[in-house]
C-alpha cells in the first residue's frame, strides 16, 4: 500500500506519499520504513513453507495433496499468468475495496516491478490492519476452497495462493508493527512504511475526522 495527501493528509496528487505529512490536531509518533531487501528475500525463502501451509490446508477440507505435482506446458503458462498478473491485480483489488470501505478513496498504480494501491487520507489501527491483511486472508480462503472443489486445477491453485502468500511479507510486517501501536492512533500510508500520529493533548475537537465509507 502507499498513499498520497497534502499538509492536513488530504491528497493532493498522485502517486504514492513519501514524506509523513503535516495533521492538523496530531503529532507524529512513528515513522516505519518496510526493509524492502529483506522483506523481498523473506517472501522468496517462504515459498516452501506456504506450500506445506495451502497443500495441508486443502487436504484437510477434503481436497486432494498434491504429493507429485504433473506439470505441462499449458499448465505452466497458466501458473505463469496467475502469478504475474491475476495475483497483483486482485492482491491491490482487494487492498482497494476494502480501503474504499473504510471511508478512504484508492487510486492504483504500477513501480518497478511491483504494483501498488495508494489512498490518501489517514485512517484508524484496526482499519488499517484490515486494509493491509484482506488480500492474503480473502485470497487465500477463497484460494484452498477452489483447490477442493476443482482438484484438476489444484496445482495451478496452488501456485496462485504462494505467490500471493509470499507477496504479502510486507503486509504482515507492517501488521506486525501497527498491531504494537495504541488503538487511538490515525496512520497514513507512505510509499515505504507508514507514520503513525496520536492527538495533540487537548487538540480533539479541532482534529480532522476518520474517514467514513459512503
Amino acid at each position: 500500500m502507499a498513499g498520497v495527501s497534502g499538509s492536513n493528509g488530504r491528497r493532493t496528487r498522485a502517486g504514492p506519499r513519501r514524506e509523513p505529512p503535516d495533521l492538523e490536531g496530531f503529532r507524529l509518533i512513528v515513522r516505519e520504513q518496510i526493509p524492502l531487501s529483506r522483506v523481498g528475500w523473506i517472501g522468496m525463502a517462504s515459498v516452501p513453507a506456504w506450500i506445506v501451509v495451502f497443500d495441508l490446508l486443502s487436504a484437510a477440507f477434503g481436497g486432494r495433496a498434491i504429493t507429485r505435482p504433473s506439470i505441462t506446458l499449458v499448465g505452466f503458462v497458466v501458473a505463469v499468468v496467475l502469478a504475474l498478473i491475476a495475483v497483483p491485480v486482485l492482491h491491490e483489488a482487494i487492498h482497494g475495496i476494502v480501503a474504499r470501505l473504510a471511508g478512504a478513496r484508492p487510486e492504483y498504480g504500477v513501480g518497478a516491478g511491483f504494483a501498488y494501491t495508494t489512498f490518501g487520507e489517514p485512517v484508524g489501527r484496526a482499519a488499517y490492519l484490515v486494509i493491509g491483511l484482506a488480500p492474503l486472508v480473502v485470497l487465500s480462503v477463497l484460494g484452498v476452497a477452489a483447490m477442493v472443489h476443482w482438484p484438476r486445477a489444484a496445482g495451478q491453485l496452488l501456485v496462485f495462493l504462494v505467490a500471493n502468500a509470499a507477496g504479502a511479507v510486507g503486509d504482515l510486517w507492517v501488521a506486525w508493527e501497527v498491531r504494537r501501536l495504541p488503538p487511538e492512533v490515525r496512520i497514513c500510508d507512505l510509499a515505504d512504511g507508514f507514520a503513525a500520529y496520536l492527538p495533540e493533548p487537548g487538540a480533539a475537537s479541532s482534529a480532522p475526522p476518520l474517514p467514513t465509507s459512503t
